[in-house]
């Protein structure tokens, strides 16, 4: 697929319409990503007041339901890469949303009857089906445009997640006032919706990687094929960094985000905490659609991107321990708002990264080590951040302790990829100096 270059002498080039107006099979992708997702914001607001109200509830709770919600996206995150570099990554996203669907029905049956564990469970179970999708996703993008689209296409993407983000929150936490079986229902009713927007896709099998084995070589092949793929990174620094990139910003956001469903219930300025909790989410969504583009935008001015990501992940920080310290209403939908602008431009920025320094074979299993680890880092502080504040009664001491793991894993991980770099160099130079040696030199 080539996008026709310009005649030469011509003076004035025709102006190229949208990404999403001459990639038709990205389209597809997009329009199945909007009914995926915004019923699926809706549904995580009613089940996490549920969480929160039901019986058997509270905020350990609470952390429970973001756990099932998440936790999948690592425990599954190898066998997840390496279905998507070797199967079908078309029938993958087509059968994960049928099985999905499958499951919010149930979920819906389990929430009218008011079972916090029941639900707990299918949304473990419906996260895990799901985390099988995450890195064909991914993947899949480098199918339907260019190379040199990959950038737009990610803002797209993100713009995309932050706006239904946004919207099913708002409208989530209108219905939820209601109860949560509608909005169950028409969670339930989206996968079904997006699969057929799938269903017109061609086969989308990796590049250089036919689906050899089928599910079952696929399944006995994940140890070697996750380890290959790291090793790749592993020996590419820039690589590495983007990997990486997503991870201290996680560790902060799992207790940071504990405390944005704690303080919708307590402070309840909208009216109800289902609508306060539709609000503050609804503004920080705003803020991961506007973030990516600023960020787009000043890569495209020469900003290079592995600063950007840095820059946005320290807005990130900043923005987290002000929403800590922060209780009346306006001042927090502010300070949600930045913390979206910068946790929305770190994740585009550096998806596009790993999109674009790993080779096609790779794409799938490096996006699920990248979402394995900051996955892994969120339910940590989540989970962490529900036990402290059931222990000193304290809501913002899970912000502070995901802000604070945050903060070191992030000069961490800088550490260990300088480390890196400079034995590569060091490895680099020693091989013309031992090939110059004489032959005696190296005898024992």
């Amino acid at each position: 697929m080539r996008v026709p270059s310009t005649p030469a002498g011509a003076l004035r080039p025709e102006p190229r319409p949208s990404l999403l107006r001459r990639r038709p099979h990205f389209r597809r992708v997009w329009l199945s990503e909007i009914v995926s997702l915004l019923g699926d914001w809706m549904g995580f607001v009613a089940v996490s007041l549920l969480a929160l109200g039901g019986e058997g509830g509270g905020v350990v709770a609470l952390a429970l339901v973001i756990v099932g919600h998440h936790l999948p996206n690592a425990l599954f995150a190898p066998v997840a890469g390496v279905l998507a570099d070797r199967l079908d990554r078309r029938r993958l996203l087509i059968a994960t949303s049928v099985v999905q669907g499958a499951l919010t029905v149930a979920m819906l049956g389990a929430a009218v009857l008011g079972s916090v564990a029941a639900v707990q469970v299918l949304v473990f179970a419906r996260g895990s089906v799901g985390a099988l999708r995450l890195p064909a996703q991914s993947a899949v993008l480098r199918h339907v445009v260019e190379a040199d689209e990959l950038l737009e296409a990610n803002a797209i993407v993100s713009a995309t997640w932050s706006v239904m983000f946004a919207v099913g929150m708002a409208v989530g936490g209108l219905i939820a006032a209601l109860g949560p079986a509608m909005a169950l229902a028409l969670d339930a009713a989206s996968f079904g919706l997006s699969a057929l927007f799938l269903w017109g896709l061609p086969s989308m099998v990796a590049e250089g990687r036919p689906a050899e084995g089928g599910l079952l070589g696929a399944l006995a092949s994940v140890r070697r094929d996750i380890a290959l793929a790291w090793t790749h990174a592993w020996e590419r620094p820039p690589l590495l960094d983007a990997v990486l990139a997503k991870t201290p910003v996680h560790l902060a956001n799992g207790g940071a985000l504990l405390l944005l469903n704690v303080l919708a219930t307590q402070l309840a300025f909208a009216g109800t905490g289902a609508l306060t909790l539709g609000v503050l989410q609804c503004v920080r969504g705003a803020g991961t659609g506007i973030g990516p583009l600023v960020g787009v935008a000043l890569v495209r001015r020469g900003l290079r991107g592995e600063l950007a990501a840095t820059g946005a992940a320290w807005v990130t920080f900043a923005a987290i321990a002000a929403f800590a310290v922060t209780r009346h209403a306006a001042a927090l939908i502010a300070v949600a708002l930045v913390w979206g602008l910068g946790s929305g431009a770190n994740w585009v920025l550096s998806s596009a990264e790993i999109q674009r320094l790993s080779p096609d074979r790779f794409v799938g299993r490096l996006s699920a080590i990248d979402n394995l680890v900051l996955t892994v880092g969120l339910c940590a502080t989540s989970l962490g951040g529900a036990v402290l504040v059931e222990r000193v009664g304290v809501p913002g001491a899970a912000a502070w302790l995901g802000l604070g793991a945050g903060v070191l894993a992030w000069f961490g991980s800088r550490w260990m990829q300088r480390r890196r770099a400079a034995a590569l160099r060091r490895e680099a130079a020693a091989v013309p100096e031992a090939a110059s040696l004489p032959p005696e030199t190296g005898r024992g």
